[in-house]
């Protein structure tokens, strides 16, 4: 279970595993769940308070006798995008986004900036 840096805060926050309906304990970084051969249904997400999940990402997963599989999952940057989950490398979802808002308070900051020193220099 991974976080970009950019979401450095969600390291606050403890993932949430849901494994055929049943919640399991879930930590940052590898996390080792041993399962018998069978059908399954993985839930990821991060609780929160609006929205009430953030990042579900959902797999139906087949097991093998004597398999392993490794899997990823990749907390949106974004908290209203959905999380990746399955074989790695997964993609940062909402990372579009996060980086058009950062743009945009950028491009906000530096035209106050310009307004503030031409106000300046036209009142001095």
């Amino acid at each position: 279970m991974k976080r970009h840096w950019l979401s450095f805060t969600l390291a606050l926050i403890t993932p949430k595993i849901v494994l055929n309906g049943h919640q399991m304990p879930g930590r940052w970084g590898r996390n080792v769940i041993p399962l018998p051969p069978g059908q399954y249904h993985l839930h990821l997400h991060l609780p929160y308070l609006l929205p009430p999940q953030i990042g579900p990402a959902d797999l139906a997963i087949w097991l093998q006798p004597g398999t392993t599989l490794e899997l990823e999952y990749r907390a949106p940057v974004w908290a209203f995008s959905r999380g990746a989950l399955g074989p790695a490398p997964q993609p940062w979802n909402g990372m579009g986004l996060a980086i058009a808002l950062s743009a945009i308070g950028v491009g906000m900051l530096a035209l106050l900036l310009a307004l503030f020193v031409f106000v300046t220099v036209s009142l001095g």
